[in-house]
C-alpha cells in the first residue's frame, strides 16, 4: 500500500526525481488514482445527514440480491461525490489597456462596463471591457469579471461580494469548530479554482489541518486529495504518513 512506503518515495512519486524534466501534475491519471485510493470510501461519512427539515424515514424490505445492488449503487454514487476539485495555478493578472481616449476624460464620474452576454460562449472567452472616467478603455480584471458574470449568469450559492467568513480572523473561528470541510465547500462555490482567494483559503485550511493533525476531518471527502497534494508539494507529508501508519490505512 502507499502508506507503507517511505515518505521520500511518495514525494518522488508525485514530484518526480530531482533530475526529472517533467513533474507529475494533479490531473495525471496515476496521481489521481493514488489520491483516490488514500482518500478512502466511508459510505456513512459520505452520506451522513445534513441539516435540513426533518422528514419521516423510509424503510424498504429487500432480498440479499437487492441489498447488494443498492449497496453497489451507493458506492458508485459516493465515488461521484468524492470527485476531487481541480488544483490549478493562480491565474495571471489582466492589465490590458485597449485605448487612451483623452477626449472622454471627465465626461462622467462612473465607470462603464461593456459585456458580451451572448449565450453558449465559455465565460473565460467573454469580452468584458471597462471605460474609466479618465477615458481609458481596458479589459476587466479577474475580480471584476467574476462579479459581472455573477450578475448576468448567476451561480447558485455564489454572492457578488465574498462573505466575511473568508477573512483571516474569521477563518480561525471556523477552524476552531472543526468545520474545515464546510469552509472548503463554501470556497468551492464562491471562488474560481484559479483565483487568489480560492488558493489562499485552501492553503490556510490545509495549514491548520496539518498543524493540528486533524487529517480525519477531510478523509473520505472530496477535499482529501487536495490536502495530500498540498502537503506533498510542500514536502511536509511526514505527519500524514505517521497518521496513516498509526491507523493502519
Amino acid at each position: 500500500m502507499l502508506c507503507s512506503a517511505p515518505s521520500d518515495s511518495i514525494i518522488n512519486l508525485f514530484l518526480g526525481s530531482p533530475d526529472a524534466h517533467v513533474k507529475p501534475q494533479f490531473l495525471d491519471s496515476e496521481v489521481q488514482d493514488i489520491l483516490t485510493r488514500i482518500t478512502g470510501l466511508n459510505l456513512e461519512k459520505v452520506f451522513r445527514p445534513i441539516k435540513q427539515e426533518l422528514k419521516p424515514p423510509k424503510y424498504k424490505l429487500m432480498t440479499d440480491a437487492q441489498l447488494e445492488e443498492a449497496t453497489q449503487s451507493a458506492r458508485e454514487q459516493a465515488q461521484r461525490l468524492l470527485k476531487m476539485p481541480p488544483v490549478l495555478p493562480e491565474r495571471k493578472p489582466i492589465n490590458d489597456v485597449l485605448s487612451e481616449d483623452k477626449i472622454l476624460e471627465g465626461m462622467d464620474t462612473a465607470k462603464y462596463v461593456f459585456t458580451d452576454i451572448t449565450f453558449n460562449i465559455p465565460h473565460r472567452e467573454r469580452f468584458i471591457v471597462i471605460r474609466e472616467p479618465t477615458g481609458t478603455l481596458r479589459k476587466a480584471s479577474w475580480e471584476e469579471r467574476d462579479r459581472i458574470l455573477q450578475v448576468y449568469f448567476p451561480k447558485e450559492g455564489r454572492r457578488l461580494t465574498a462573505p466575511p467568513v473568508f477573512k483571516e480572523e474569521n477563518l480561525k473561528v471556523v477552524f476552531g469548530q472543526d468545520r474545515h470541510e464546510d469552509m472548503l465547500d463554501l470556497c468551492q462555490v464562491q471562488f474560481e479554482p484559479d483565483s487568489s482567494e480560492y488558493i489562499r483559503v485552501h492553503a490556510a485550511t490545509y495549514e491548520d489541518l496539518e498543524k493540528m493533525g486533524k487529517y480525519d476531518l477531510l478523509r473520505s471527502t472530496r477535499h482529501f486529495g487536495g490536502l495530500v497534494w498540498y502537503l506533498v508539494n510542500a514536502r511536509r507529508v511526514d505527519g500524514l504518513m505517521i497518521d496513516m501508519l498509526q491507523k493502519d490505512l
